[in-house]
């Protein structure tokens, strides 16, 4: 059988930190901070005001992480391109490799 609890709340929650040793609590400080300036770093991003690069800086992480934590959390990268120009020639190099891709596959 399932039981369903009462929902944690903040009233309940920081008697059981307070009673943490000061090392685990620093630890805990540190481990919500960073999660915050995570969240707030993808949400920047999601919005379009920083690129991926500068999201993974606030976040105090290599960009390569940040796609990783995106690619869990199910959240498409913005393809970033400086012109027009830029993103035909990009479209065109991916239309070429899916045709030939294609045809290996056919072979």
């Amino acid at each position: 059988m399932i039981q369903i609890s009462e929902p944690i709340t903040l009233e309940k929650l920081l008697p059981l930190i307070q009673k943490l040793p000061k090392v685990e609590r620093d630890q805990l400080r540190k481990s919500l901070e960073a999660e915050s300036q995570l969240d707030a770093a993808i949400l920047l991003y999601q919005e379009g005001k920083v690129t991926l690069g500068r999201a993974a800086e606030l976040a105090g992480i290599h960009r390569f992480e940040l796609e990783a934590v995106l690619k869990e959390k199910g959240i498409s990268k913005i393809a970033e391109v400086d012109s027009d120009e830029n993103l035909e020639a990009g479209i065109a190099v991916i239309r070429e490799l899916h045709k030939s891709n294609i045809s290996t596959e056919e072979q």
